[in-house]
């Protein structure tokens, strides 16, 4: 079945208004100011992926992609230099016990040819991939996003105090009262989260990382993600995660397997064959591989190296990694994507603003990393 076209692609016909997404930025960016006593760290924390476990200079080399799959930076061979950002899905700095097992892996490529999606940053050269350790999304709407932004704030003890965990899904479920219609209800949203909670911890290097998101690609649609390779996989000797142990256990079994050896991921992509068994504006529900089978487009590649220091931390920390630093041959689509085309960039910017930071694109990984 031939991949739909992205011309074809007509979005959702409920869009979120300017006023909505300006409420949600604003409701981001107060969570980003009030981080910094919440979180007790001394600095202001992501509102999501806050707790960071590394980061690894890294090579992505595009392999020769003929056909539907020869598209954008993936058209012709290419190697390029490269970050890669771990991190835990919620907003909070704890222990690894009081997380879950919801990672992320952020993907930084420099010396991309062609303007970014980004307009206060046309000429970085820099291009991301914002990937975690599960398939499908929980908010597919800028309201969606605004109020289950707020649920999740409390999360996890709400998922395990018995007093609270009923309402609280609830209040997802029905977008807090809002939703009167249970045909409206936020079923794929509250599955897709459920989701998330039957995650394994395990070793960072050993997960499958999705984009969820649809992106365009080339003259198509498609979802991207990272495979350990089997050698890869085959080398890891660190494979339990014991949170229980060690309130720092996926940082620290993050150090040891980069420190051992050598690393590496292929990067795939899925191609959209059928709006309809596969929405690209609800990204809480997979899409079928019996549709559209994965396809390697290139090798991320991680060499043996140190990064055990604090400036390793401190270096991920000031990383901003977003979706919309890409180029017009791979723009985000979805109705979820807009909304975090300004949420993320607005976040950065305060969350950089108010650490003192300074908020620049690196040219190299060696300059991220020396």
């Amino acid at each position: 079945m031939d991949p739909v076209r992205y011309k074809d692609y007509r979005p959702a016909e409920r869009r979120a208004s300017q006023q909505e997404l300006e409420a949600v930025v604003a409701q981001v960016a107060q969570r980003t100011r009030t981080s910094v006593e919440r979180e007790a760290v001394g600095r202001a924390v992501r509102t999501a992926h806050g707790k960071t476990y590394g980061l690894l200079k890294a090579t992505v080399t595009v392999g020769d992609n003929s056909g539907f799959y020869g598209q954008g930076i993936f058209a012709r061979p290419a190697v390029y230099d490269a970050v890669v950002r771990y991190s835990n899905g919620l907003g909070h700095q704890r222990p690894d016990h009081q997380l879950g097992a919801a990672c992320g892996m952020g993907i930084k490529l420099f010396g991309v040819p062609g303007p970014s999606l980004l307009d206060d940053e046309p000429d970085s050269g820099t291009f991301d991939l914002n990937l975690i350790n599960n398939d499908v999304f929980f908010a597919n709407t800028a309201y969606d996003y605004m109020v289950i932004e707020d649920l999740f704030a409390e999360l996890p003890e709400a998922l395990v105090n018995p007093a609270r965990r009923k309402t609280w899904m609830a209040e997802f479920l029905t977008r807090r009262g809002t939703l009167i219609d249970p045909d409206s209800w936020l079923w794929d949203e509250l599955f897709a989260m459920l989701s998330f909670t039957t995650l394994p911890r395990r070793n960072l290097l050993s997960y499958t990382y999705n984009s969820m998101g649809a992106f365009r690609y080339g003259d198509y649609i498609a979802k991207i993600r990272t495979v350990p390779t089997t050698e890869s996989v085959a080398s890891l000797t660190h494979e339990i995660v014991d949170v229980r142990a060690d309130n720092e256990a996926f940082r620290y079994t993050l150090v040891a397997e980069a420190a051992e050896r050598d690393h590496s991921f292929e990067l795939q992509v899925q191609l959209n064959t059928d709006l309809a068994h596969m929405p690209v504006d609800n990204t809480s529900v997979k899409w079928p591989q019996e549709l559209s089978p994965w396809v390697t487009v290139a090798r991320v590649a991680l060499p043996r190296q140190d990064i055990g220091g604090d400036e390793n931390v401190a270096a991920a920390d000031a990383t901003s990694i977003t979706p919309w630093r890409s180029r017009e041959e791979h723009r985000p689509v979805g109705e979820i994507q807009r909304v975090r085309r300004e949420v993320y960039r607005r976040s950065s910017i305060e969350r950089h603003r108010i650490n003192g930071q300074q908020r620049r694109e690196p040219v190299s990984s060696a300059q991220l990393l020396g």
